[in-house]
């Protein structure tokens, strides 16, 4: 006995059953591309303040050397004007670093000698910069201490660096002396003023804790007796930033700056704190 064929209203009712449940599947998921380990771009502008305290010693052409030394706050007291200032830029693995600062010291005594009294003001300008190109050599997802996951933006990188640093000192001695009877006033100026550029070169690592929380640590050696630079220069600036919105930061760390002559031997060392702007 022949078999009944479907009436076209049950065939049509079977291929809409068919095609709602096609529909109701998700589709195939698309295979996750890769985290990157960095981003194409990035850069970080930081105004900041270096209040260093200064110790050093310098040879006299006798031979004695003299040592001195002048505290954070006496520094302070003794400021009239200052800029300080840095630049990160990051493309991909590549890098540009720039760091200068310029400060503007002024201090006068006077001395009083029975009827004779000499006024002296000494005028301190000092201009520190530091320019860099460097490659990351090492890139860690997830930060030194995290692991790696889907969207997380942590890194710890290493950076070799390579530029040059360049120095100016200016310093400026005037000395009054009051008429005193017949003798009209008088005044001197001694004046010095020296700067070198000179090579340096150094490594940088950062770490991210968090997406906000990031730890940087530069270290740059240089000088090398080039020109008029002295023997040995060195510096190490760490720094602890905080980014409490998407792009604005805020800095705290600690800066240490030596230089080692043939005659002087000189070393700043103080806290930093900035804010800044990262995008």
């Amino acid at each position: 006995m022949a078999g009944r064929r479907p009436s076209p209203l049950l065939a049509f009712a079977l291929l809409a059953l068919a095609a709602f449940r096609a529909g109701a599947e998700p589709p195939p998921a698309k295979p996750a591309k890769p985290a990157k380990d960095w981003e194409d771009w990035e850069v970080e502008l930081l105004a900041y303040g270096w209040l260093p305290a200064v110790d050093g010693s310098l040879e006299r052409p006798n031979g004695r050397t003299e040592h001195f030394s002048m505290g954070a706050l006496d520094l302070l007291e003794d400021l009239e004007l200052g800029a300080m200032g840095r630049a990160s830029v990051r493309w991909r693995r590549w890098l540009v670093l720039v760091d200068g600062l310029w400060t503007k010291l002024d201090q006068g005594e006077s001395v009083q000698r029975n009827r004779l009294r000499i006024d002296a003001d000494v005028e301190l300008q000092m201009a520190l910069a530091q320019a860099l190109a460097g490659y990351r050599v090492l890139s860690r997802p997830g930060g030194l201490f995290g692991h790696a996951s889907a969207g997380d933006e942590r890194v710890f990188g290493a950076d070799l660096v390579a530029g040059a640093n360049y120095t100016w000192l200016d310093t400026e001695l005037r000395l009054e002396r009051e008429a005193i009877g017949p003798l009209p006033p008088r005044e001197r100026r001694l004046e010095s003023s020296n700067d070198w550029l000179a090579p340096a070169v150094g490594l940088r690592l950062q770490n991210d804790f968090t997406s906000r929380i990031r730890l940087e640590t530069l270290a740059t050696a240089g000088g090398f007796g080039v020109g008029d630079a002295p023997d040995v220069s060195w510096q190490v600036t760490t720094l602890l930033s905080f980014r409490f919105t998407e792009h604005w930061l805020v800095s705290a760390g600690h800066r240490v700056y030596a230089a080692d002559g043939d005659d002087v031997d000189v070393r700043l060392h103080g806290a930093m704190v900035g804010v800044g702007y990262r995008f």
